[in-house]
């Protein structure tokens, strides 16, 4: 279970600050991988990840080290590296939302599965990270079906909304900028709306975006050089755009704050790297959130899905188990043993469904065993000349040796 790692840079340990600085893409990753190593990279709003196999975690911290310009021993203080089985759990907790800044977020998951199919089209994973993945997939899809923790919509945009409500109570007479139309930005408008938001305006650098978002909720879409103009005049501004560099600045709000003749503003900063200047936090009468700050609201609604928690916790045991035995049975002796099980359990259902006598009984179960041994003689004989992971892993999907493994040797 050691072959698979894991480094993990997320809100729990690292600093919003240093979060923003560490990118990294699946072409990154090259630079280190062998040919028989495999990686897998995940980048989010709390987080930044690593997973591999075949890697030195040394290496993995040299690189993000010279990726970002950060020290080292600074990213190794702010990290997790898991090993093994942890790092299975702990893939498997992220794509359920166990692991969010808001526990069950539905979000995470469709963020890992286009992190996944950007490390596909890199050719950077492999069987054992395919198959990880998969059962993470799968994993979250039954805590979606067999538990309420995603009862009730909440992600890092919804509690951003909530901070905004709390702050303004009826937030129906307020004007709200909400700037970006990406997932985030979209999912914070449309809890806006329901939350009683009248007045929104919507900029986004492709005005298009921002004009299909504004339609759908009634709002007004606007272009993003009018970003000032409209800073000058709302009261609540929600940011989630994928800017490389603060899009609001001090400057700006200082020009923005004299407009305003000081009126108070709340901005709240959900993206990440962070669209808003930290220093912006510093003018007068303009109350700036990020991401870290949602936190303490986040706390609060935590105990209300422990109990989903706990059951989703058993879940992942169970999944994680299944990976396990997986991973044991990847060999070509064990395999080839399955083969021969698969053919057993076949004669018996085919014993079961016939009314014979004993001798009969004799003949049809001498006749099947020697048919359908001889049909999987060639990938036995195969996969004793070929022990490869490729070839073992590919003959248990074409026979489908784990999706029925536990129920065939029950029986």
């Amino acid at each position: 279970m050691n072959l698979i790692g894991c480094i993990s840079i997320n809100h729990k340990r690292a600093s919003v600050e240093l979060r923003e600085q560490i990118l990294i893409e699946p072409k990154d990753i090259t630079a280190i991988l062998g040919k028989d190593s495999e990686s897998f990279t995940l980048n989010t709003c709390n987080r930044a990840e690593i997973y591999f196999r075949g890697l030195n975690p040394d290496d993995v911290y040299g690189l993000l080290s010279e990726l970002s310009g950060i020290p080292e021993e600074s990213i190794r203080d702010a990290s997790e590296c898991l090993e093994g089985i942890k790092a299975v759990r702990h893939l498997f907790m992220v794509a359920a939302g166990l692991d969010s800044l808001v526990i069950g977020e539905p979000q995470i998951l469709g963020q890992i599965k286009d992190a996944y199919r950007d490390c596909l089209a890199a050719d950077i994973t492999g069987t054992f990270l395919n198959k990880a993945l998969h059962r993470a997939f799968r994993s979250a899809k039954r805590i979606r079906t067999e538990t309420d923790i995603g009862k009730y919509s909440v992600s890092i945009a919804s509690e951003a909304v909530e901070l905004a409500c709390h702050i303004f109570g009826d937030i129906s007479a307020s004007t709200v900028l909400v700037i970006g139309a990406g997932d985030m930005a979209s999912i914070a408008a449309k809890r806006l709306t329901s939350r009683g938001a009248k007045k929104m305006v919507i900029i986004n650098r492709t005005h298009k975006a921002a004009c299909d978002l504004a339609r759908e909720l009634n709002g007004v879409p606007l272009p993003f050089e009018s970003l000032m103009t409209e800073l000058a005049s709302c009261d609540i501004v929600i940011s989630s755009t994928g800017a490389p560099t603060h899009i609001i600045t001090k400057d700006m709000m200082e020009t923005v704050m004299k407009q305003r003749r000081n009126k108070a503003i709340f901005i709240i900063d959900i993206a990440l790297p962070r669209d808003v200047e930290p220093d912006v936090g510093k003018c007068y009468n303009c109350y700036l959130y990020d991401i870290d700050s949602l936190k303490s609201i986040v706390d609060r609604h935590f105990s209300n899905r422990k109990e989903q928690a706990s059951k989703a916790l058993a879940i992942i045991e169970t999944e994680v188990g299944n990976f396990e035995k997986w991973l044991d049975a990847l060999n070509a002796h064990t395999t080839i043993s399955d083969l021969f099980s698969l053919v057993e359990s076949y004669i018996q259902e085919q014993l079961d469904t016939m009314s014979l006598d004993e001798k009969e009984t004799a003949i049809v179960e001498k006749t099947l065993r020697t048919s359908l041994r001889r049909f999987v003689h060639r990938p036995v004989s195969f996969l004793k000349a070929h022990p490869g992971i490729n070839y073992i892993e590919n003959t248990r999907r074409l026979f489908q040796l784990d999706e029925d493994y536990q129920d065939r040797h029950k029986r």
